[in-house]
């Protein structure tokens, strides 16, 4: 039986080739929708479609979990997104940790953010060994 890291390796992988077909996928509708615009004699302009940023859940789940037991503020984590995604949008990395919150996958103690298995067990406690920590 594969271990829990090993299971996560294999998803890493999986997700991995997932994103690079999803990469080639839009390359090749961009090609197509060119090719039909010219086709049709329409403007460029006229026919590009609006595209979606990509998810930025992923790599906060990442940035919170690298964290550990440090955390990170919301906007340590929205300044790290913004170097690896630097179209996002301004109040996506704080709906998304508002939303890991919420869900219950991180905790929110003295303006910082973990990973629950590695938030400070007493909440009072936590804020004065951050500062220690700082």
């Amino acid at each position: 039986m594969a271990s829990a890291r090993e299971n996560m390796k294999m998803i890493d992988v999986e997700l991995e080739r997932v994103r690079a077909d999803i990469d080639r996928l839009r390359l090749e509708e961009s090609v197509l929708i060119k090719l039909r615009a010219k086709m049709g004699g329409e403007p460029l302009e006229a026919v590009r479609p609006r595209r979606r940023a990509n998810s930025v859940k992923p790599l906060v789940l990442d940035l919170i979990h690298a964290a550990a037991h440090a955390g990170m503020t919301s906007t340590e984590v929205a300044q790290r997104v913004r170097e690896q995604v630097p179209d996002v949008a301004k109040d996506t990395v704080g709906s998304v940790l508002s939303r890991l919150k919420s869900e219950g996958a991180f905790v929110y103690v003295g303006e910082r953010y973990f990973e629950k298995k590695y938030a400070p067990k007493d909440a009072a406690g936590a804020v004065d060994s951050l500062r220690v920590a700082i």
